[in-house]
């Protein structure tokens, strides 16, 4: 299994907005097994207090799914972002692989 995770940096003022425009977005799609949406409570580093980070976290069950959801329906999510958003919600990617489960 295959974590594929965004996390957005959406500063205060853009926040509600935010959070019900993913919520709409996010049930759009169809390549992930699951779709999880968190909240960073805390993070060691030097982030200012402006904004909030949100991670979004899609279970993909193998290379092939995680490529075409790459190459469709990610890059249409982060398009999107930039036209309703600007910079007011920035983001990066990580892939993630579950090796074993406690």
């Amino acid at each position: 299994m295959i974590i594929y995770n965004v996390t957005c940096n959406v500063v205060l003022e853009a926040e509600k907005k935010w959070l019900d425009w993913i919520d709409l977005e996010l049930n759009e799609l169809s390549k992930s097994q699951k779709i999880t949406a968190t909240t960073i409570l805390k993070l060691d580093n030097n982030t200012p207090s402006e904004v909030a980070i949100y991670a979004l976290q899609y279970y993909i069950s193998d290379q092939n799914t995680l490529q075409e959801f790459l190459k469709t329906e990610d890059q249409s999510l982060k398009k999107q972002i930039k036209t309703q958003f600007g910079d007011a919600v920035l983001h990066f990617s990580s892939q993630l692989e579950i090796i074993k489960e406690y």
